[in-house]
């Protein structure tokens, strides 16, 4: 079914169901949306500024610029290739 659209089959078969089978209908209606949801919206996410990390980093003890800097594209790799949690 495309996006909010139903026809006369589709209706007639829906209206020739019994409990179960709607149940059943609309749950796979459900799964499909909450699917295709999660698809776009980790399509369109964006990966956070780390701005200020590095310079956070530059005052733990014995984190020197080079492993700070290190450290800052080792967690924007993960940000950028991290697949989104489930559920969200």
């Amino acid at each position: 079914m495309k996006q909010g659209k139903l026809n006369r089959k589709q209706y007639e078969r829906i209206r020739k169901m019994d409990h179960g089978q709607m149940q059943e209908y609309f749950r796979t209606v459900y799964q499909a949306g909450k699917d295709a949801g999660i698809a776009e919206a980790i399509e369109s996410r964006e990966t956070p500024e780390l701005i200020g990390l590095e310079e956070k980093l530059l005052d733990v003890r014995g984190i020197g610029a080079a492993k700070a800097r290190y450290i800052c594209d080792i967690v924007r790799e993960h940000l950028e290739s991290a697949p989104a949690e489930k559920g969200q």
